[in-house]
């Protein structure tokens, strides 16, 4: 079953088989090409991003056990065998975005936290941390004097090896005040602060564009020129639609990926697509499904991963649609051992990677940290 759609959004929905290359079988329901990947030190833990850049793959979370409370963060490097796991600046706190430049400019943002006597801790402040190629750092952003309860968001990095970070803070009326950053590529500390006053209540992931162009999603899509911000004109039916993730195939090809509130499917997936004039519904099924990331494979065909909620949709609770026999983007995969799903990335081989949790997850939290790649 399918949602109703507008004549456009049905016509998008169908060109994907134009542009994704002729019907073909769907991957099988259980397994497809996936492999799993996931670190063998990974219970306890769960990853919320990963990206790829020339070789180099990383994933980032959190470790929450007895001797980490109430959170360690988790910052893993692919091998080539296996997961890498360099020793943090930060001792407690958590990692929720990761931008990849180069193999030696690898960016990370996320909470860090601090004890408060014997047994209580703060309410966190923000954690930027840079990896140089050889270990982990902490870099310090120019909030201003007096600012509390900082936070970070989202971090990304340009073609010309720029660092965007976008995050907050409570002034000193303790009103909350959003704040983009932008630094150098070598993390020296030239940092500048730019408007940031994207029109969204709030926002989940940064993404920068080969014409330098800065895109944010959250409670809808912004662009960001250099000067201001513009919000982006969604199709009325998405009229409260969340999104977490964005991708950029080329300035006419944008897809940003999410959800909507159903009242019968609490939440049902939202896929929407820029094509140079105007952004438009791409076709997802009408099942519970929370969308959080998107990628390409090797063929230019999309991958998207997220989670649900509805055992009867799938047990283990991951989420990957992808083009089916008839162009629409359908559930026709399932890695194997994967929960819920968070990230996903390609990297220079046609491979897509996705993270997140294990299957077996129980009250919302996985037993794991779950890692895996589609050949």
């Amino acid at each position: 079953m399918f949602l109703t759609l507008p004549r456009s959004a049905t016509a998008l929905a169908i060109g994907l088989a134009a542009v994704f290359g002729a019907a073909a079988p769907p991957a099988a329901a259980h397994g497809g090409n996936w492999r799993d990947v996931s670190p063998s030190d990974g219970d306890g833990s769960v990853l919320f991003d990963v990206e790829t850049t020339r070789g180099a793959t990383w994933a980032v979370g959190l470790r929450s056990d007895a001797t980490t409370r109430p959170f360690a963060p988790v910052a893993l490097r692919w091998t080539g065998t296996g997961w890498q796991s360099p020793p943090q600046p930060a001792d407690h706190g958590r990692l929720d975005d990761l931008a990849a430049g180069a193999p030696d400019e690898v960016w990370a943002v996320g909470t860090r936290y601090e004890a408060v006597g014997d047994t209580d801790w703060d309410r966190g402040r923000a954690l930027l941390q840079h990896w140089d190629g050889a270990a982990w750092s902490e870099v310090a952003l120019p909030f201003p004097e007096g600012a509390s309860g900082t936070s970070l968001s989202t971090v990304a990095v340009d073609e010309g090896g720029s660092v965007w970070v976008y995050g907050g803070y409570a002034d000193a009326a303790g009103e909350y005040v959003p704040a983009l950053f932008r630094g150098d590529a070598d993390g020296g500390g030239d940092w500048t602060r730019l408007p940031a006053d994207t029109g969204l209540n709030w926002v989940s992931q940064l993404e920068a564009r080969p014409d330098g162009v800065l895109q944010a999603v959250g409670d809808g899509v912004s662009r960001f020129d250099g000067t201001s911000w513009t919000k982006q004109r969604l199709p009325p039916a998405l009229d409260g639609a969340l999104f977490d993730g964005i991708e950029t195939r080329a300035a006419d090809d944008v897809w940003a990926v999410g959800h909507i509130r159903d009242e019968k499917l609490w939440r049902r997936p939202v896929i929407v697509r820029f094509d140079g004039r105007a952004w438009r519904t791409v076709r997802t099924p009408a099942e519970t499904g929370q969308l959080y990331d998107i990628a390409f494979d090797g063929s230019g065909r999309p991958v998207v991963v997220g989670e649900t909620l509805n055992p009867e949709v799938e047990p283990d609770g991951n989420y990957v649609l992808t083009p089916g026999p008839q162009g629409f983007l359908t559930r026709t995969e399932e890695p194997p051992g994967a929960g819920y799903l968070y990230g996903a990335a390609t990297d220079a081989a046609g491979r897509v990677w996705t993270v997140g949790g294990t299957a077996g997850a129980e009250g919302g939290i996985s037993p794991g940290a779950y890692a895996g790649v589609r050949r």
